[in-house]
């Protein structure tokens, strides 16, 4: 199980940063009219996502927009599309978009007449509904104001500022609120981590094969830009040199004909030349820092076996003074801690 936590780790921050895009293509209502929100958002890494009620979405090409019958219209329809289910939290906030096409069309009084609509068609929720939707446009107008600072934001933080906001707004009831968006993502991780499982025990299979099946999922779940997101703190070659399998290859070949072959998934991933330079000689210094460290424990595995207990503590002060030099006092306050870096797992292209 603990081989799959860093893949998992890494799917969870790809799922992030793409989750929107699913989660927006619900929003979209199949009509000649399709609604545009006011304060629609510029791109960014992660465009937060409205609420949505997508199985209960209805088509509004057919709205007449005759005053005279308007308002009553959509009443039927808001009644047959939502009566089932006007008591969820998220159906009320997806109701933000019937909003936006009143206001479209009547720019002047569309807040009353939806305002109208709403009293008439759910009587016992109005209050509940027009509450959500005022605080929805609160946040909508934070977004907008903020797209600047979001923009340079890792796409973990990000997400942690928009839920922080979100929760500000709602309380407990964001969950709720953002519910089938908190429910696409986690059906693409438990779909992610399906493949992912079936791609590792495909030993039969070569690393380059396994890295274009990878980026073939991650397109297709994502609809995200492969080279993007490679570039973009190595999301996807963290999740492919995680792969044991993988590890099991590179391990068995010599040390140039490893680090070539690592070169040339970077390479496959959009990398340029420049990039894979530096990579590589990061690598370097990764095997060198690795080389060294597993010298130290296998001098201090004899050290302990051989030294008397008293003396012990000394030796292995000058034993890491040997190998880490000003490092020594960290790793010794590492192993007092029973961490032993060493010991961890070696994951080539990585660490």
């Amino acid at each position: 199980m603990k081989k799959w936590k860093p893949i998992l780790a890494t799917l969870t921050v790809v799922v992030i940063a793409t989750s929107v895009v699913i989660v927006n293509n619900t929003l979209s209502i199949s009509n000649a009219r399709t609604i545009n929100s006011a304060t629609s958002l510029m791109p960014m890494p992660q465009q937060p996502s409205r609420p949505t009620a997508s199985s209960q979405d209805f088509t509004l090409d057919s709205m007449p927009l005759h005053d005279d019958t308007f308002e009553a219209e959509l009443i039927n329809q808001l009644k047959a599309a939502y009566s089932a289910r006007i008591h969820e939290l998220h159906v009320q906030a997806s109701l933000i978009k019937v909003k936006a096409y009143v206001l479209k069309h009547y720019p002047e009084d569309g807040a009353e007449r939806f305002a109208r609509v709403i009293q008439s068609a759910f009587p016992e929720y109005a209050q509940s509904i027009l509450g959500i939707i005022a605080r929805l446009e609160i946040y909508e107008e934070w977004i907008a104001d903020n797209q600047p600072m979001l923009a340079e934001q890792t796409m973990r933080v990000q997400k942690g500022l928009i839920w922080e906001v979100r929760r500000e707004l709602f309380g407990a009831d964001a969950e709720r609120i953002w519910a089938e968006e908190q429910a696409e993502m986690a059906q693409q991780q438990t779909r992610m981590h399906t493949f992912i499982q079936q791609l590792d025990q495909a030993h039969d299979t070569s690393m380059e094969e396994k890295l274009f099946q990878l980026q073939t999922a991650i397109n297709e779940h994502y609809q995200g830009s492969i080279q993007e997101l490679a570039v973009s703190g190595g999301i996807v070659s963290k999740a492919f040199f995680n792969l044991e399998s993988v590890q099991q290859e590179l391990e068995a070949l010599p040390a140039p004909q490893r680090q070539k072959r690592i070169n040339d998934v970077r390479r496959q991933l959009g990398l340029n030349d420049e990039q894979i330079a530096r990579l590589q000689k990061k690598d370097e210094e990764r095997n060198q820092r690795w080389q060294n460290g597993l010298a130290y424990m296998a001098e201090r595995e004899t050290l302990v076996a051989t030294v008397s207990e008293e003396q012990l503590p000394n030796a292995l002060d000058a034993l890491r003074e040997k190998y880490f030099k000003h490092e020594a006092i960290t790793i010794a306050k590492e192993e007092a801690s029973d961490f032993w870096r060493y010991k961890r797992r070696r994951v080539y292209g990585i660490n």
